[in-house]
């Protein structure tokens, strides 16, 4: 009898008992994650006293870490992850941290001209604050590997191209853990060799200086709908999938990607392309007289004359994505000859599978690829950008850059960053 007069209530009132059931249900799951968080960070925090509790020298100082800090990452979240997720680990292993924060676009990469010497950095931020730091990085060393210092991550940007790939992690619960792990690695000073891609505008009369990038430069509608996702917010979790559904229907975006690609292939290291590269970095008087070291020689005794073959090749696609090997899935334990890989989609798409394409790049997977190419260096020159009427951009480590005459040059192994301890194997 009480269970009938229990529906009869629950009928009568139901809208008090929906919201009592989403109430209970929220709490159920925040109390859960909050649980699981508490017994990550614990387990994390254990491991990071470990190294604080070691011996140094009298002598020594404690290692130093200056992180940069983008404080706007991540719709302004980025600073309270840190201090949450981060800042306990490399407190209770005795690092000498010093947090810089940036204040404006650029500021990282001016941060590097003026920085003094540390043991190593650590980017706390997206896609694009990684790519400003090494951009200031490369162009106050010149591109001498030689000087420069440990790079780390903490993947903390709306963006997280190069973190996800060295520290996988998704939803709340595998963020946390993926953060941990960039932290871990940066104590335990794992690292590995990283490629990076120099951009150059061509046919350009100022002199301006290359930018660098560590994962893709992305051109075409895809990437257009990708850089409008945040406009629909008010979808919450499903505003990924409304991205494609309405940017579909919109002329804006960038249909027709028409260029001349002219390339040279993928070279391990050779006499060719090594006095190419050490033309550009002894640019300074001083730098030509400096003594070669064992790799210049070894390079100088491999002859490869297909390092030199240019080869040209007429595009027209909806879809121009160029990758490092860092963020190629295949390529990721560095055991194949490092490449730029150049992926080109379909010359036309319909509506349909635009959004089916667009889903599925969501959900991780690769979109519909028409031509893969590989390369070592590769010119691209847009044919319609004067024809066209409405702006054109391509996306270098998720931020925006007018579409230019560009030249792109694999910089191979050019950098050392913090990862974990099973990429090593």
């Amino acid at each position: 009898m009480s269970i009938f007069r229990s529906f009869k209530i629950i009928r009568e009132n139901w809208k008090k008992s929906t919201f009592a059931v989403v109430v209970i249900t929220w709490g159920v799951s925040y109390t859960k994650n909050y649980l699981k968080t508490d017994e990550i960070m614990k387990s994390y925090c254990e491991k990071a006293a470990l190294y604080g509790k070691g011996t140094i020298s009298v002598q020594a100082s404690p290692r130093s870490i200056t992180v940069i800090l983008n404080p706007n990452a991540n719709k302004r979240k980025a600073a309270t992850e840190f201090e949450k997720f981060c800042a306990p680990l490399l407190n209770l292993a005795g690092l000498s941290v010093e947090v810089i924060k940036t204040e404006s676009e650029g500021h990282a990469k001016n941060l590097m001209e003026t920085l003094g010497t540390v043991d190593s950095i650590v980017v706390a931020g997206g896609d694009g604050t990684l790519s400003e730091v090494v951009t200031g990085l490369l162009r106050r060393t010149n591109e001498n590997s030689k000087t420069l210092i440990p790079l780390g991550v903490l993947p903390l940007g709306l963006h997280n191209t190069v973190g996800r790939s060295l520290f996988p992690g998704e939803k709340k619960i595998g963020k946390i853990k993926s953060l941990a792990d960039a932290t871990m690695a940066v104590i335990e000073e794992t690292m590995k060799p990283m490629d990076v891609m120099k951009i150059e505008i061509l046919n350009e009369e100022e002199n301006k200086k290359p930018v660098y990038a560590v994962a893709e430069i992305k051109w075409g509608a895809y990437r257009d709908a990708e850089m409008k996702k945040e406009r629909y917010w008010y979808f919450g979790g499903l505003k990924k999938y409304a991205t494609y559904l309405f940017s579909g229907l919109k002329s804006s975006l960038t249909w027709e990607c028409q260029a001349q690609l002219l390339f040279s292939p993928p070279c391990t290291g050779c006499s060719n392309c090594h006095r190419i590269q050490m033309s550009q970095l002894k640019s300074k008087w001083f730098q030509r007289y400096m003594k070669e070291d064992e790799n210049e020689l070894k390079f100088k005794q491999i002859h490869n004359p297909q390092c030199l073959q240019k080869i040209e090749k007429a595009i027209s696609t909806t879809d121009l994505t160029v990758f490092t090997s860092n963020v190629i899935p295949s390529q990721i334990k560095g055991t194949e000859v490092p490449k730029l890989q150049v992926n080109i989609g379909p010359e036309k798409v319909d509506y349909l599978e635009f959004v089916k394409q667009g889903w599925k790049s969501e959900l991780g997977e690769t979109r519909n690829i028409c031509e893969a190419i590989e390369a070592r260096t590769i010119e691209i020159d847009p044919s319609n950008v004067a024809k066209s009427g409405n702006e054109l951009w391509f996306s270098i480590d998720n931020e925006d850059y007018e579409v230019k005459p560009i030249r792109v040059t694999l910089l191979p192994g050019i950098l050392n960053m913090y990862c974990k301890k099973e990429m090593l194997k």
